[in-house]
């Protein structure tokens, strides 16, 4: 086998860090817990801060992209970084920084169509790069689907008022219940600021496309959670079936347990397995004893002679070849039809954009499927000075990744605003190795966070999970592989002895013969000619424990701390 030196630049290491660069924010993780093992909860809570603007939210709704890339799930199981992103916002003594640096007014006005989590990440770094923002929400809220698409029981009020207000603070105009309705109303705002920024979410909900759609009691997901949080859906009968299987469906489910349904039941036509709901979501689901009958599709609403929704009938599926999602299709079993009795349903299969109020009169341009042109990099248009973003150019995705859009699409705003001007990294080393708390972090096992008991939580206002004590926040935190520290060997000072060798745990530091090392033409002569052999890592496999470094005898290997910054270029 032959392997390849490579450069260890500013590239190499943001890969390498694997969680921070799965990150849509590239949120710095492994820096953050590793102040939650120092006890600095406020040096957390602002190492969030430089990247996800919402860690009070995100804390307890992200789908935490970077757990599926944790090194340490190749041990057992990855950290709960989401979890410790909240502990750095429940145990910080100051809950949102007041130290933000704000750039030179520009004089320059952008409008933003939406108040939700892409419009507000938007225009807190546009505010922060000096321009007049405003932003313009058809709710009587701001949050967007933060609001009124996830319960109470999942992300209280009150976290999601404490952030816009924190927003707000920057002199931001939030304009309510100020929808943008006709392409008339569009071109005015256009012509009335110098950029536009269309982050108006997905709330259209499609249809089931079956018979007795029609019957009283059927309701949609989406137009269901915002009811409830608008407080318009107080009750529900006793029996209701969720058709779908994201988060929506789930939420929908278990809104209806805390508003008087005895049975709930879920519809979904795969396996747990391709279902886009968090496996977290799904096992609370079936914690409050909820039904979820996996291949199974319905068929027909039925009613009586009042139009009253009596009961759902379905047929069972098989899965067959993939389809265009990647997804196995599923295929119906002849002669699997059976009916369940219920009072209520809910379609929850997806959301999609309302682009009503464009047109191509406005210069916006279209795709065959009706959805508007947007280029994936800098978020512009088919109009000069109009970008778009978030859920109104994908479809329904999840906090994270709207918010990531809003981050990129204010700097392509930005350069658009003030003549091409880039932004880029600064990035450093210290030498510096990792102090831990347990010694015997790789044996820890995943903590559990705290949750309010089963008998106690049937009030929709009544958060379910309450988050990591400080005692497990610093279990959990300790088992964190803190993957931006990396092991140096100086070449001009090792004698090639193996000692590093003999006391890794891992066995991820090798002598390699000469002749099996290729390097890259940059690195050509980085190793000695005379050397018949040279030592080599295998990062995947380092856990970061420094007893090479403490091994070594002629003090060749060091363990080095990388960090980086964003910085104007």
């Amino acid at each position: 086998m032959d392997y390849r030196v490579v450069q260890a630049d500013e590239n190499w290491f943001r890969e390498n860090i694997s969680c921070q660069y799965a990150c849509p924010v590239n949120t710095p993780a492994s820096s953050y817990i590793e102040r939650i093992q120092e006890g600095d909860y406020d040096g957390a809570l602002g190492l969030n801060y430089m990247a996800n603007l919402f860690p009070h939210i995100l804390g307890r709704v992200c789908t935490h992209p970077c757990e599926s890339a944790c090194r340490r799930g190749k041990i057992d199981e990855p950290v709960s970084i989401c979890s410790l992103k909240r502990v750095a916002a429940d145990f910080a003594e100051k809950e949102y920084p007041t130290d933000r640096l704000t750039a030179k007014k520009t004089g320059k006005k952008v409008a933003i169509i939406g108040a939700g989590p892409s419009g507000l990440a938007a225009g807190n770094d546009l505010a922060i790069m000096g321009h007049d923002v405003t932003i313009f929400e058809a709710l009587p809220m701001a949050g967007g689907m933060l609001s009124v698409g996830i319960p109470p029981y999942r992300l209280p009020w009150n976290k999601i008022e404490g952030a816009v207000n924190w927003v707000k603070e920057l002199g931001i105009k939030l304009k309510l219940n100020s929808p943008v309705k006709s392409p008339e109303a569009f071109d005015k705002l256009v012509k009335k600021y110098d950029a536009v920024y269309i982050a108006a979410g997905a709330h259209k909900s499609p249809e089931l496309d079956i018979a007795g759609e029609n019957l009283k009691g059927v309701l949609h997901g989406i137009t269901y959670m915002k009811d409830i949080n608008l407080g318009r859906q107080k009750r529900v009968p006793s029996r209701v079936a969720v058709v779908g299987g994201g988060f929506t469906a789930i939420d929908c489910a278990r809104s209806s347990l805390r508003l008087g349904a005895k049975e709930v039941f879920i519809i979904y036509r795969r396996t747990l397995k391709e279902m886009p709901a968090g496996e977290l979501e799904v096992s609370m689901a079936e914690e409050e004893a909820i039904k979820i009958l996996y291949l199974t599709t319905p068929i027909k609403i039925l009613g009586d002679k009042k139009s009253k929704v009596t009961a759902i009938e379905c047929i069972k599926n098989k899965l067959g070849e993939a389809d265009a999602s990647g997804r196995r299709r599923p295929e119906p079993v002849p002669g699997s039809e059976f009916t369940l009795p219920v009072d209520m349903v809910i379609a929850a299969i997806g959301q999609s954009p309302d682009i009503s109020f464009l047109s191509e009169e406005s210069g916006i341009k279209f795709t065959k499927w009706g959805t508007i042109e947007v280029d994936a990099v800098n978020f512009t248009t088919g109009r000069s000075g109009v970008f778009a973003g978030g859920d109104f150019m994908t479809g329904p995705r999840n906090a994270i990744e709207v918010i990531g859009d809003g981050r990129k699409a204010a700097r392509a705003i930005d350069k658009h605003l003030s003549g091409d001007k880039e932004s880029g990294y600064n990035y450093f080393f210290k030498d510096k190795g990792p102090t831990r708390n347990d010694l015997g972090y790789e044996s820890i096992p995943r903590q559990e966070q705290n949750a309010v008991p089963m008998g106690s939580r049937w009030d929709i206002d009544k958060e379910v999970e309450l988050g990591f004590s400080k005692e497990n926040a610093s279990k959990e935190a300790d088992r964190c592989l803190l993957c931006h520290y990396n092991i140096f060997i100086d070449n001009e000072k090792c004698i090639l002895c193996g000692g590093c060798i003999d006391v890794c745990p891992h066995d991820c530091i090798m002598m390699l013969s000469r002749d099996k090392v290729e390097t890259d033409s940059m690195l050509d002569g980085q190793i000695p000619g005379d050397w018949d052999a040279v030592m080599a890592m295998d990062e995947e496999a380092c856990i970061r424990c420094g007893l090479c470094v403490k091994r070594c005898p002629v003090d060749a290997i060091k363990m080095k701390r990388f960090s980086y910054t964003e910085a104007a270029v």
